[in-house]
């Protein structure tokens, strides 16, 4: 996800490192005590709030703006899903109930799949998460004819020791293993299918189309990560038991485990404060819990994300975001570059460009120092980014350009046209030009092309048709963070500046990726192959398919200087605020790939970017971090036939 501020990162979605240590700390003992505190009460179980009529109309409202003035995507989804958001946000009624309108509201952002539009439910619905301490995968082995077959890739926790959970579900918890392959489930936590005993793709499938998935492979990435792990920002959580049919990896024996729904409450401040001021009883409970959810989103710069089951048992040791090391295989040497998120380490605030633009080049340097360092030795070069949710655009640039002497530039984006469009850019210029005006980087002067060109559309007759169907979108758009780092600086050039010198141009050069590679990532697996840096190997078909700049309605809502005379407005012309500590983000920018060579792969929202060679996990990949697939690309690094078309000659 291209960064807006320190509120939004894209996205959404971002995941531990596979690698990442799965030992608890005390988090089960702070996990009883919350729920001894909070599960005997009704008052503490996920539920939507009762709207008043002002609350209602000011959703509507704002859900209305988003589709029918700024979504991009729009016409992508009817064409992909035969889904026209527009026409559903429209339908919306601020005269429905609280539930219906809430969930209504829900199931368009669910229908679009598009990672970077979507709708956060009110407290206190947001305030918890559920699910069961276990992660999943899809394996395809060769002893089963490459068959899908649904595996336990890990146990969070060696055993369940909280109190309200039975005997028989923690025998039953320990005798469950890694590497068993889950044949059906029974309750699989979604509303209807509480008593129903589902086989596991169907369970994939139904838990999926609330993924927001936008292709076939991060459709099932997004399953498998929710499967075991739902958050009350988005769905009801599950509740009661589920059980298990499962065949035992160590003897083949099919066996049924039936174990409990874990709830999960966060620690957000929104969250402390709507239970405080319902019952105070509890604010020492709520306090003593410190691996909540807030509590992990600030220990890893992941405000305002979907968190994850696995965080709240995962003891990490290190904030390490760019691991380097040099792997032997077969007497030579490879460098692999293991990159977690495009977002780099140091306490800083996001909302201050110019310190994220340093901080970002002293990763990138870093890894260029590496490289050097080590050219002599190496036969090539793994650069890992499974998983990573994104982050700040011009990171992905940088480290491009280390590989190649032709400058890559970053990707184009195309915003729609539309009235309330041009007025939010033009206050977004504005803002920006009057925030730095007598500081040590101030702007020459308001940037208002983009505005200029809206003018021009909204002027013409000729387009009046597409304007109103908002199906028109501009060709090339100014393009906009919140940390104005998506496009680098014009004192940066290929030629004078040291950081965008090639380091390496002529050993091979793979991308390892997946279907959790969204926004930034898919941004830097789209560089890496458009200008023809690296051959992209993934353990899935396309990456995920997240590509825009994103907002969020509440950041532009924050009234700001727009001229001289110091007036101060909303970004959002008259945006209404959303109830309830709800929230929207959306697609603002679409991003556009101008060297692709495909015409499917133009636009990264939803197709993402297709690999070149697809290695699929076994059973042994899911359960040791992918140590076959590194083993099949460290093989193809060093081919002496270079059977796998490396570039070897990037000039």
């Amino acid at each position: 996800m291209l960064r807006l501020k320190k509120s939004v990162l894209l996205s959404s979605v971002l995941l531990t490192v596979a690698c990442q240590k799965s030992d608890l700390n005390n988090s089960e003992i702070q996990i009883n005590e919350l729920e001894k505190k909070s599960s005997s009460s009704e008052k503490y179980q996920w539920q939507l709030p009762e709207l008043n009529l002002q609350e209602k109309k000011d959703l509507v409202s704002s859900v209305k703006t988003v589709f029918n003035d700024f979504y991009v995507n729009r016409n992508q989804k009817v064409i992909d899903y035969n889904y026209d958001a527009i026409a559903q946000a429209n339908k919306l009624d601020e005269n429905m109930d609280s539930e219906n309108l809430l969930k209504s509201t829900m199931e368009i952002f669910f229908n679009i799949r598009d990672l970077h539009t979507g709708f956060i439910y009110p407290v206190p619905a947001r305030c918890y998460s559920g699910g069961f301490p276990i992660t999943v995968g899809l394996s395809y082995d060769e002893k089963y004819g490459y068959k899908e077959r649904l595996i336990v890739s890990a146990k969070l926790t060696p055993s369940l020791s909280l109190s309200n959970v039975s005997a028989e579900a923690k025998s039953d918890f320990e005798a469950l293993s890694v590497g068993d392959e889950i044949l059906t489930i029974r309750n699989i936590g979604i509303e209807g299918y509480e008593n129903q005993e589902i086989y596991a793709n169907t369970a994939i499938d139904l838990i999926g189309k609330i993924g927001r998935g936008a292709n076939p492979e991060a459709f099932k990435s997004r399953a498998l990560q929710r499967l075991f792990s739902r958050n009350g920002r988005y769905i009801k959580i599950p509740e009661g038991n589920f059980t298990l049919k499962v065949k035992r990896a160590s003897d083949g024996k099919i066996v049924k485990y039936t174990l409990p729904w874990l709830t999960y409450v966060s620690g957000e401040q929104i969250c402390n404060d709507y239970f405080n001021k319902k019952s105070p009883r509890i604010e020492n409970g709520l306090e003593s819990i410190d691996n909540s959810v807030e509590n992990i989103y600030e220990k890893n710069n992941k405000k305002n994300e979907e968190t994850f089951v696995k965080d709240l048992y995962t003891n990490s040791t290190s904030n390490q975001n760019i691991v380097k090391y040099i792997a032997k295989y077969k007497r030579k040497s490879i460098a692999v570059i293991r990159i977690n998120r495009f977002i780099p380490d140091g306490d800083f605030s996001y909302s201050d460009y110019l310190v994220a633009r340093k901080y970002i080049e002293n990763e990138v340097n870093d890894i260029r120092k590496f490289i050097m360092h080590n050219r002599s030795k190496i036969q090539g070069v793994l650069i890992d980014v499974r998983g990573n949710g994104g982050g700040f655009g011009s990171f992905p640039q940088l480290i491009a350009n280390a590989f190649t002497h032709k400058f890559v530039k970053n990707l184009e984006v195309r915003p729609l046209v539309s009235k309330t469009n041009r007025d939010t850019f033009y206050n977004l210029e504005m803002s920006r030009y009057f925030a730095r005006l007598n500081t040590t980087d101030p702007m020459q002067g308001p940037n208002l092309s983009t505005v200029n060109e809206m003018d021009s559309y909204l002027a013409d007759s000729n387009y009046s048709e597409q304007i109103q169907s908002r199906t028109l979108l501009l060709s090339s758009a100014d393009r906009y963070d919140g940390d104005e780092n998506d496009a680098l600086p014009e004192t940066y050039n290929k030629k004078d500046t040291e950081i965008l010198k090639p380091v390496l141009t002529i050993k091979p050069i793979a991308v390892l990726t997946n279907s959790n590679c969204y926004s930034a990532c898919d941004v830097f697996v789209s560089l890496m192959k458009d200008y023809k840096i690296a051959k992209i190997f993934g353990t899935a078909k396309q990456t995920g398919g997240g590509g825009a700049n994103v907002i969020e309605w509440k950041d532009f809502l924050t009234p700001v200087v727009v001229d001289e005379l110091g007036t101060k407005i909303s970004i959002i012309p008259n945006g209404s605020q959303l109830p309830r500590n709800s929230e929207i983000r959306f697609a603002w920018n679409k991003i556009y790939r101008p060297y692709a060579v495909k015409d499917y792969e133009k636009y990264i929202e939803g197709v993402g970017v297709v690999t070149d060679y697809v290695y699929r996990q076994t059973t042994q990949d899911l359960i040791n971090n992918d140590k076959i697939v590194f083993r099949k690309i460290f093989e193809d690094l060093i081919d002496p036939k270079n059977s796998k078309g490396f570039y070897l000659k990037r000039w």
